[in-house]
């Protein structure tokens, strides 16, 4: 006895240890239940259920009553705070591992008391209840560990019990047939079929007492078994189970089957023909049609007998699918179905389910579901997905004009019935799909159709489609229209756009092909205009126009845009473009312009030509030390714009204007500027001489512009920029004095002559007095008398300053004279104009002047080209008169030497000595006073 005593205390410890945990338990319950998260209680819970002693014997006898009595206490409250939720299976899991707690302290007291068989019955009932919680809930550990202890309970009133009455008796069958479907269903959830097939026939053969509640819960087990087994595709098991469950039900009377066994006899049937469908046999089908027709006869045309039909249309058989009746079983739902979210969800699935057989069907269901249901229900987002999918089934149809009149007609009657277009997110998506048969029709060129397409997609119904979409809509129209050659319909289809979209770069490249083929060559120009400057950087629209321009043939179309083209680059281009080939064809094109016959105003056309040569200067200027330039700019292309670029200048310097021509010149130039070192000394020499032609006839045509300009200020930049081209022309001929052929020497020197006395003008002009000296210099090489002929007028009409005029008009002088060519009557004109200047303000330059001529006098006297009688007339008379003056001056010495001065000059006159003698007649008149 010693022995046993320790375990015994241990026990009745652990019985007030229980006991202790059910009264707290009893106190913390109704929070826990309430609360979204039970915390440790749950735990504790758990912990004692799977720790709870099986047999706690002797220990627990004293306490046999308090135990009861903490178990019922439990189960009640567990009851009470189940009835506060709407469905069993929605009371928290607390409750349900509580109930088993509970069971476990009420089979205790049970156990360790004298237990009777009403007791027992009230345990199985107990046990019954917390085990089917439990597998609710699928834990299947606390439904198994309730289920064993009911077990027992089974296999003892499994024989008959004397102390029970007779209606007791029949309890005892009823609990028992409810344990064995329990235990069918733990197998089934266990996976272990056998077993549940055994517990299944063990609840059959108790099937005479089975009462609505006892059936309706067998049923309700086996058709989740079922149900199971249809999600996992095994659909013999499936069928069978349902079947059981099905049988179960018919077994009872309709009539006191509860409200929840109705829904679950519908249920049933439908998990059934979808079992039976799943079998793929004919026989299968024949019964499932069966239960429909059954059902259908019970109910009538409720939604889920619709939906089943629909399932039994759509089973996998030999027979061909029947769209008709698919469709009116449709239109019947339509009718009938109450319409929330999911219906009108579950009806939208099985008219796409309807349009894989039959599209025009399809679409008769949802124009029949618009026009019935949805317009009535005010409900935006439903319009627009029957809208889109009425859309999206038209658009999977084949072509057909009756298939695009009546979807016209569906949209202007849903316009009609609508208070509002719809958003802008269903309008994305009826354009998205609009838009691929747009480009479909368009790229197999039925642009008809295309445009029918268009027309749709710019319905009133689309109105919050964007100005963006509709505008490329517009374009698509105008592609059309294009491609029919219906100018007429695009100009229309143009005007009806906003401005905005009508100046978009897309909408003016479209104009301007239609302008090209149209001849309206002003909206051509300014289509090419807008697009320029719209479009940025971006010249791929520009390069569009350029082609287009080509394929017409529309050369200055052509032009425009190619020239339109550079300036927006600065005469540059894309990577991918070639800019030296780009300009050599636009260089061409508008040259080719320039021959044309038609081309009477030529002026515009030639300063394109400039700026387009010019452009090309630039470009070189900026991109000559840029990485890969030297490739571009190889020295062909430089041969190509240098020669060309001459060529034309000397073609039309008769011609042009002299300013054209400059602007030319001088592109050629800076060609010629841009070479590399180092190419071939052939190479080298014609390039030098064409600079020298360019620098000679950039020459003259500056002394033209400044001859002829008003402004001073433009006139003296003339002047000053033909100093530099003449400098430029005397340093290249310099270099090349060594290496000419007379013949070319002598062509040289004499525009060297020119230039100077170009030179020389321009810097009379611009009043470079000290600079004379020099270019009279430099014209000593070029042994020409015109030229000093010319500088010397161009001085004489300069006006500047006497010492000056005097000193430069004697320099020319003696350098003419010295080329023994200058004609006597010439060096007399200047010899008279250069005495007539000295003698008013320098009579000492003009006394030298006196002897001077005497000497040219003298010296021509003997040749074929005497002096002038009548310069030296002239010069002797005035001589003579100055020493009269000086003579009344009293200045005698002075008037004696001029009147010596005067009697040699006019000795040298072929009158036979008339003049001299009368000179010396007055001479001896004068009154001396020594």
């Amino acid at each position: 006895m010693a022995g046993g005593q320790p375990v015994r205390t241990d026990k009745e410890k652990r019985v007030r240890a229980i006991l202790a945990f059910a009264a707290e338990l009893e106190a913390q319950l109704p929070t826990a239940a309430s609360s979204r998260t039970p915390g440790t209680l749950l735990e504790e819970t758990e912990k004692h259920v799977s720790t709870f002693p099986g047999n706690i014997g002797a220990a627990a006898a004293s306490k046999c009553e308090e135990i009861d009595s903490a178990g019922t206490t439990l189960w009640n409250l567990c009851t009470r705070l189940r009835r506060d939720h709407e469905a069993p299976q929605d009371s928290p899991v607390i409750l349900v591992a509580v109930r088993v707690f509970a069971f476990l302290l009420l089979n205790s007291a049970h156990e360790a008391g004298k237990g009777t068989t009403e007791n027992l019955l009230r345990l199985m009932k107990t046990g019954i209840k917390a085990a089917k919680s439990s597998l609710e809930r699928k834990d299947v550990q606390l439904c198994t560990r309730v289920l064993e202890k009911v077990g027992k309970y089974e296999e003892i009133l499994r024989n008959p019990q004397p102390d029970l009455v007779s209606d007791d008796a029949e309890d005892r069958e009823r609990l028992c047939a409810e344990y064995f479907v329990l235990r069918t269903a733990l197998a089934w959830h266990q996976k272990q079929f056998d077993i549940a097939e055994h517990m299944y026939k063990n609840s059959k053969k108790l099937e005479r007492v089975f009462d609505p509640h006892t059936a309706e819960s067998l049923a309700d087990v086996l058709y989740e078994m079922g149900k199971g087994l249809l999600d996992s595709h095994e659909y013999p098991m499936a069928a069978r189970w349902l079947e059981r469950a099905y049988e179960v039900l018919e077994s009872q009377e309709l009539e006191k089957l509860s409200m929840d066994a109705n829904e679950l006899r519908i249920s049933i049937i439908q998990s059934s023909v979808k079992a039976l469908l799943g079998l793929e046999e004919e026989t299968a089908l024949v019964k499932a049609r069966s239960l429909v027709d059954q059902l259908a006869d019970e109910t009538g045309d409720k939604l889920i007998v619709l939906l089943l039909r629909l399932e039994l249309l759509s089973a996998k058989t030999t027979e061909i699918f029947d769209s008709n009746a698919y469709s009116d079983v449709l239109h019947r739902m339509t009718r009938i179905m109450s319409l929330g979210d999911s219906n009108f969800s579950l009806i939208m699935f099985h008219i796409r389910k309807l349009n894989d057989k039959s599209p025009s069907l399809a679409c008769g269901a949802l124009e029949d579901l618009m026009k019935l249901r949805i317009l009535k229900q005010d409900r935006v987002e439903w319009v627009e997905r029957v809208l889109v999918t009425r859309l999206w089934i038209s658009i999977g149809q084949r072509e057909s004009p009756e298939a695009l009149s009546s979807l016209d007609k569906f949209f202007s009657y849903v316009a009609e019935n609508v208070k509002q277009p719809v958003s802008a997110g269903a309008t994305l998506a009826a354009h998205t799909l609009l838009w691929k048969r747009i480009e479909s029709n368009y790229a197999q060129g039925q642009y008809d159709i295309a445009e029918k397409w268009c027309r749709l997609a710019m319905h009133q119904l689309f109105e919050k489609s964007g100005e963006l979409n509709m505008a490329r809509i517009s374009r698509k129209l105008l592609l059309c229209a294009l491609a029919r050659k219906d100018i007429s319909s695009a100009r229309d289809i143009f005007g009806s756009m906003p401005l905005t979209a009508q100046n978009e770069p897309l909408t003016r490249f479209l104009m301007y092909k239609i302008a090209l083929r149209s001849g309206e060559l002003e909206l051509a120009a300014e289509s090419l205009h807008i697009i320029s400057s719209t479009s940025k950087k971006e010249s791929t629209l520009l390069y569009a126009c350029c082609l287009d321009a080509r394929e017409v043939g529309n050369k200055v179309a052509l032009l425009e845009a190619l020239q339109l083209v550079l300036e927006k680059h600065d005469y540059g281009a894309h990577a991918t473009i070639h800019l030296p080939s780009l300009l050599r064809i636009t260089i061409g094109l508008t040259e080719a312009l320039l021959d044309e016959p038609k081309a009477e105003n030529a002026e515009p056309i030639i300063d394109k030509l400039c700026k387009l040569f010019e452009g090309v200067t630039s470009v070189r200027k900026t991109s000559g030390v840029a990485a890969g330039a030297e490739v571009l700019w190889t020295i062909s292309e430089l041969n190509w714009y240098s020669k060309n670029s001459y060529n034309l200048a000397m073609k039309h310097i008769s011609i042009w204007a002299p300013h054209h021509s400059l602007r030319m010149l001088t592109c050629c130039i800076a060609f010629i500027d841009h070479y590399p070192k180092g190419i071939n000394e052939q190479a080298a020499e014609d390039l030098s001489l064409r600079k020298m032609f360019c620098e000679f006839s950039a020459g003259t045509a500056l002394v033209v512009l400044a001859r002829g300009e008003d402004n001073i200020e433009t006139q003296y930049q003339y002047y000053l920029n033909l100093r530099k081209h003449v400098s430029n022309f005397d340093a290249l001929l310099v270099d090349k004095q060594d290496k000419m052929g007379d013949e070319a020497a002598q062509d040289l020197l004499l525009k060297l002559s020119i230039l100077l006395a170009f030179d020389f003008e321009a810097a009379c002009q611009l009043k470079a007095w000290d600079d004379l000296g020099g270019i009279i210099l430099k014209a000593e090489l070029c042994k020409n008398i015109r030229v000093y002929e010319l500088m010397a007028d161009c001085i004489l009409f300069a006006g500047p300053p006497t010492q000056v005029l005097v000193n430069t008009l004697k320099k020319i002088i003696n350098e003419a004279w010295s080329l023994e060519t200058l004609d006597s009557t010439m060096l007399a004109k200047y010899m008279r104009c250069l005495f007539q200047v000295a003698i008013s303000d320098n009579v000492e330059i003009a006394e030298q002047l006196l002897d001077q001529v005497r000497a040219h006098a003298e010296e021509a006297h003997e040749t074929d080209q005497p002096y002038p009688t009548e310069e030296l007339d002239w010069i002797a008379s005035k001589a003579f008169n100055h020493a009269v003056d000086l003579y009344c001056g009293g200045e005698d010495e002075a008037c004696r030497n001029w009147a010596s001065k005067a009697l040699n000059i006019a000795h040298f006159c072929a009158d036979n000595g008339v003049l001299e003698e009368l000179l010396q007649n007055k001479l001896v008149g004068l009154k001396f006073d020594s």
